[in-house]
């Protein structure tokens, strides 16, 4: 703390971003305390040389469209080799719940479907879609057979399960 001001404070009013009343108690205080001046002084010229080095650095090192688009593509390139390496388990069982949800659509309706699925899932070790993993499919699964059975028969209920086969 400097004179009752912290850094924060200062810093503030250094970038322009001092609240009013900050500002008049901080300009009252310069007028009044040559060390302050001087250490205002010093921080703005300070911080004007460094915004007039970035701008300088800014211009000297912008890409071109071309520059940007290429690098671009090969982040993203990257990405999607290291996704095909290494598939994100939770997006496999999600998309498995979506496949199952398909399935069962035409038999009993959207809504219907992802409430069996949901049905399924808290009565299954998994407590929630959410909590469905590989370790817990089979549990889940089967809830969801014996589901399927009330609501759509034994052939309803063996196509979901024969569905959610890995």
């Amino acid at each position: 703390m400097i004179h009752g001001f912290t850094e924060k404070e200062w810093n503030d009013y250094l970038e322009g971003c001092a609240a009013e009343n900050l500002q008049d108690r901080l300009e009252a205080h310069l007028i009044g305390c040559l060390s302050c001046w001087e250490l205002h002084h010093q921080m703005a010229h300070t911080t004007e040389a460094l915004r007039a080095s970035g701008a300088l650095i800014r211009t000297q090192l912008s890409l071109q469209d071309s520059q940007l688009h290429a690098g671009l593509r090969g982040v993203f390139e990257k990405l999607r080799v290291a996704e095909a390496a290494h598939p994100e388990p939770h997006h496999a069982i999600r998309q498995r719940l979506e496949e199952l949800a398909a399935v069962m659509t035409p038999m009993c309706g959207s809504q219907t479907a992802v409430k069996a699925l949901r049905a399924a899932a808290q009565d299954s070790p998994a407590r929630s879609l959410d909590g469905v993993t590989a370790d817990n499919w089979t549990q889940f699964l089967q809830r969801l057979k014996s589901i399927a059975a009330v609501m759509c028969g034994d052939t309803g209920a063996r196509l979901v399960w024969e569905s959610g086969q890995f």
